[in-house]
């Protein structure tokens, strides 16, 4: 985080995300913006990501599974709402974090519909931007986020979002804590 804020990368909420993907020219857009995302809903995120993003006024996005929640390892919905607070988007990420294709379409609806009444329940907020667990998804899965209403998904193909992609398969970049700073930074875009 440190990089970004030293090189002048500005991560974006959720919402000014989608307003860039959608060419929205109402508010300039930043040099370098970038989108923080973090998907499952561990405990870590809370105790480690939230106080080092908070230091530096960064808000990020959080695809949570609330079947998982108050389970060991994972965050209880105190923790979720003083993200929330902090400056996180909390979307749903599937009920119990399934496997997708591997489930009728009426199990599907549930996962998918589920989720996002319960984040939206508890926390106030509209949940229409869905992670797929595991990267997963099938014909049945798109079909259900266009008839549920969800405007964007994103899936674990590595690339940068565009607005070219389906809204329905939007890339991310997969980063994890094995990498060093330098290959970290190889993955960011090449921007001015």
């Amino acid at each position: 985080m440190a990089y970004l804020h030293d090189h002048g990368y500005t991560p974006l909420t959720l919402e000014a995300f989608i307003r860039l993907l959608e060419g929205d020219r109402s508010e300039k857009s930043p040099e370098k913006p970038v989108l923080l995302t973090f998907d499952d809903g561990y405990l870590d995120n809370y105790e480690e990501a939230m106080p080092i993003l908070a230091k530096y006024g960064f808000p990020a996005t959080l695809f949570v599974s609330p079947g998982m929640t108050e389970q060991d390892g994972y965050l209880n919905w105190e923790q979720i709402k003083k993200m929330q607070a902090g400056g996180w988007d909390i979307q749903p990420h599937g009920m119990s974090h399934p496997h997708l294709p591997k489930l009728s379409a009426d199990e599907q609806a549930y996962e998918i519909v589920e989720a996002r009444k319960q984040i939206e329940e508890r926390l106030g907020t509209k949940a229409d931007i869905f992670c797929y667990p595991y990267g997963e998804y099938n014909k049945t899965t798109l079909k259900l986020l266009q008839h549920h209403g969800f405007r964007y998904a994103f899936t674990i193909d590595q690339g940068f979002a565009t607005n070219e992609q389906s809204p329905y398969l939007l890339k991310r970049i997969f980063v994890n804590g094995e990498e060093n700073l330098n290959a970290f930074a190889a993955k960011l875009p090449k921007l001015k």
